[in-house]
């Protein structure tokens, strides 16, 4: 028995010394909102599983625009499993994109390691070389006009900004004035998201618009800021809110998790999971929704 032990021990050993990891990135320095690949390449034995449980919503700051992968087998007959991601980012500055975690099944045991992380640069497209030459230039004096014509000009600019922010201010009250509750609101854009039948047509376009419903939703009712927020954000700050089961909070997570490939990458879900996480929405706001004092009043009366 302690030689089998033994021996297995020895195999599993030489599998994962065998196993071989990489990432790498087109180009070490791209501009703002460029498109590079990311790629994450796995050499296993023939008959392994290789997966990647967190691919997707470990990027931080870029987005994912296409995903592909690719199995095939290379010279020395091992099996080499490749994710392409097209990536992108609208914010400028020095990144390292976070290790991936690689899971690779064969025979029974489980291996798992992760990538180096990888450095990327990204420049914003407006140097200050280009910002000091714009600012030497002078503004132009137009010849031989009277300075009271100048100055009634600078008056009506002035007046026509002033009416125009008069205008912006008056129309934001009463936008204001009419919003609906959180939860009123929420329940009418799901009934409107519904009549677009986007589950069937536009996968993409119809989790883009749900999961804003219920970002948006959660953010007005708790006043917690996840508009923005990146699937580890997003557990984080949900963490914060009170008298949330568990199950609902790790639930958005998830919902964020699964529906990116779908929303980036143009990945389809099964019709039963896009009716679970509807639902898993719908639920949400019933089991999340303010209770009005005279409910809370009875019910603890009734207590």
């Amino acid at each position: 028995m302690r030689i089998i032990c033994v021996l297995l021990l020895l195999s599993l050993g030489a599998f994962a010394n065998e196993l071989k990891v990489n990432a790498s990135v087109s180009a070490s320095q791209v501009f703002v909102g460029d498109a590079f690949q990311y790629k994450v390449e796995v050499r296993a034995k023939e008959g392994a599983s290789v997966t990647l449980p967190s691919f997707v919503g470990n990027l931080g700051s870029f987005e994912i625009r296409d995903l592909k992968t690719e199995e095939r087998k290379d010279s020395d007959g091992f099996l080499l499993t490749i994710w392409s991601a097209t990536l992108n980012t609208f914010v400028s500055g020095d990144f390292a994109l976070a290790p991936q975690e690689v899971e690779v099944v064969y025979q029974g045991d489980t291996i798992k390691t992760v990538t180096d992380p990888v450095a990327i640069r990204v420049s914003a497209r407006t140097t200050e070389a280009d910002v000091d030459i714009l600012e030497v230039e002078a503004p132009l004096a137009l010849p031989g006009t009277p300075w009271y014509v100048i100055v009634l000009v600078i008056l009506g600019v002035l007046l026509f900004v002033a009416c125009i922010f008069w205008i912006i201010r008056k129309w934001k009250r009463k936008f204001v004035e009419v919003q609906l509750p959180p939860y009123e609101e929420a329940k009418l854009a799901l009934a409107l998201l519904r009549e677009k039948n986007l589950a069937e047509s536009d996968q993409a376009q119809y989790f883009m618009e749900l999961g804003l419903i219920v970002r948006r939703y959660v953010q007005r009712r708790f006043e917690i800021e996840i508009l923005d927020a990146t699937s580890s954000e997003l557990k984080v700050r949900l963490s914060h809110i009170a008298g949330i089961p568990e199950a609902f909070k790790m639930g958005m997570v998830s919902f964020a998790q699964e529906t990116e490939p779908v929303k980036f990458a143009k990945m389809n879900l099964e019709k039963e999971r896009v009716s679970h996480w509807e639902q898993f929405v719908s639920e949400w706001l019933e089991n999340t929704k303010p209770v009005p004092e005279e409910e809370k009043t009875s019910k603890n009366k009734s207590k």
